[in-house]
């Protein structure tokens, strides 16, 4: 119970919210993850029969290649119920009215999704009149779209669950501003600062994210696609020199980026973010190489070039969004802030130096001196 009141305070609506997000992240895992076994095993039909048949067609091909790549995003969609999880409990830890702003957002693209993946589920064989696609309805049996009723209860679970959501986190966004204005102050230029620093913090958990997710597709087309299809050494040695390139490029660099990134702006180290700056441009020059990748070779990216590219899209507009916030944090650097953070999440010691909103106070005779923004 003291960790509980220690993490979420005597605040109804904290409680109300984590239980929520933990009640949702639980179903929506236990759901997917029906999905993804059901699928898997449409998947496992499909090959089993797809040497053994005379007629494997285009089509047949590119729904098999969609329904393999399917199998990526239900995990993403697994990841992202436990990430949300992680923000919603930091979101309260650190009050930040920005971040559940954000949440909300990213609740509401979640509920999107379950809808667009029942969507992409029932479309894959749709096509009948392709002799193909009828080869593989036929022998598919009952095992066509037999996650239908998991994915039917996915949609309505985060429907629901959502619009629980944005009631309690307005409600929280309430609680937060009122608290962060007792702690922060009046001072305007202080605020702003502080605002600054709450939206740079949330971008670089959602640029961890979608690089993230960006990062696991690309990873799962060369295990998945790329590799049993390499039959020679030259295309086994090209495979492996872009997964090299991957792996630093989009893997070890974005990591380290971040983390400059979020340590610059805890430390105030200026030099941290201009190397964050640098790295960020390197990693814009990549998302593009493979986006143009993608357009040349559309062949190499079926079943993953509409999800690869949005997720590249998103990545470059946080970026280009990241970056320049980043620039006002630096400019923002000396000014205070650090302080006045410490103060507002609760960690600050006696040792800085504020000045009191409401005057100074009278001390008593041999008593240390504490000043405080409160």
């Amino acid at each position: 119970m003291w960790i509980v009141t220690r993490i979420f305070g005597d605040s109804q609506w904290t409680r109300a919210i984590f239980i929520n997000i933990v009640i949702q992240a639980c179903l929506a895992i236990i759901f997917e993850a029906a999905i993804f076994s059901y699928h898997a095993n449409t998947i496992d039909t499909i090959n089993l029969h797809r040497f053994n048949e005379d007629y494997y067609g285009p089509s047949l091909l590119t729904a098999y290649a969609n329904a393999r790549s399917l199998l990526v995003y239900f995990t993403l969609f697994i990841i992202a119920q436990i990430f949300t999880v992680i923000l919603v409990i930091d979101a309260v830890c650190q009050k930040n009215t920005i971040e559940l702003i954000a949440l909300v957002a990213f609740e509401v693209g979640m509920s999107a999704y379950s809808i667009i993946q029942y969507y992409q589920s029932s479309n894959l064989f749709s096509n009948t009149s392709d002799p193909g696609i009828s080869l593989a309805v036929s022998f598919l049996g009952d095992s066509l779209h037999a996650s239908s009723w998991a994915e039917i209860t996915q949609i309505c679970l985060m429907i629901i669950s959502s619009i629980i959501f944005i009631f309690l986190a307005y409600k929280l966004y309430l609680e937060f501003g009122w608290h962060i204005y007792k702690k922060i102050g009046a001072d305007l230029a202080m605020r702003d600062r502080y605002k600054m620093y709450q939206i740079f913090m949330m971008l670089l958990k959602f640029d961890f994210f979608f690089f993230l997710g960006f990062s696991i597709q690309y990873l799962a087309l060369f295990v998945v696609a790329w590799w049993p299809e390499a039959y020679t050494k030259e295309q086994t040695t090209e495979l492996i020199n872009k997964l090299i390139e991957h792996i630093i490029l989009s893997c070890f660099v974005t990591i380290l980026m971040l983390l400059l990134a979020y340590w610059g702006l805890r430390r105030e180290c200026k030099w941290h973010l201009y190397i964050f700056i640098a790295l960020s441009t390197a990693s814009m020059a990549y998302f593009i190489y493979v986006l143009v990748q993608i357009s040349r070779e559309p062949q190499k990216f079926v079943g993953s070039k509409a999800f690869l590219t949005f997720f590249l899209c998103v990545d470059m507009v946080l970026l280009l969004v990241t970056v320049p916030v980043s620039m006002i944090c630096v400019r923002n650097f000396n000014h205070g802030l650090i302080n006045h953070i410490s103060h507002a999440t609760g960690t600050a010691t006696s040792s800085h130096s504020m000045s009191p909103l409401g005057g100074e106070r009278e001390e008593k005779p041999g008593s240390t001196q504490r000043w405080s923004i409160e």
